[in-house]
């Protein structure tokens, strides 16, 4: 992927269209075409801070066109702009840290689907004396490599792919594959 996201859009009658186009105007490709009477524009943006921030603005002056196509990766998005705008601040922010892999990962040890009965009993015990876990009974630790792939959960079992396939696929499915910030490979087991 060249450019982090790409819009077409058509002139406005928005009381916003003039501030639109000025922000579109900013990102680092940007053409107008006449066909016919109709005027059709083109912005990309490029994958950098500056870049991210300008897409964001620019989306939410054209969230309620009726217009615009968005292309993500070569192909139209048809989530919410609230969505997107989401990765874009996040994506931002990854790249305001010296290492993008210190703010995107995090580790956790539910990353698993559960397919055993889930119980309904608890219990509760007190005692003044601190008690330790037995080693049997912690969790192993993952890496995450989404801060946005929390509560999110894959197969233990590798038959539907490797851990970090099912990584990648979860986050095809959840709309977070684009971010050039995001890389299935970083999924591991924490030592």
């Amino acid at each position: 992927m060249k450019y982090l996201l790409v819009v077409t859009f058509n002139k406005s009658n928005s009381k916003n269209f003039q501030t639109a186009l000025l922000w579109a105007k900013s990102a680092e490709v940007f053409k107008e075409f006449k066909m016919g009477k109709d005027e059709i524009y083109l912005c990309a943006f490029g994958k950098n801070v500056e870049q991210a921030g300008a897409a964001n603005v620019f989306l939410h002056y054209v969230e309620n066109w009726s217009g615009k196509q968005i292309y993500i990766g070569g192909r139209i998005h048809s989530g919410s702009i609230y969505n997107l705008s989401g990765i874009l601040d996040c994506y931002q922010k990854s790249l305001s840290c010296q290492n993008v892999k210190s703010y995107c990962c995090f580790l956790s040890d539910d990353v698993f689907l559960s397919h055993q009965p889930q119980s309904t009993s608890f219990t509760i015990s007190l005692s003044l004396e601190k008690i330790e876990k037995k080693d049997s009974e912690k969790k192993p630790l993952y890496v995450v490599p989404c801060q946005n792939l929390q509560y999110r959960k894959i197969e233990k079992d590798t038959c539907l792919g490797s851990w970090s396939e099912q990584i990648q696929a979860l986050a095809v499915r959840e709309n977070l594959a684009w971010c050039p910030s995001f890389n299935a490979a970083l999924f591991r087991q924490y030592d």
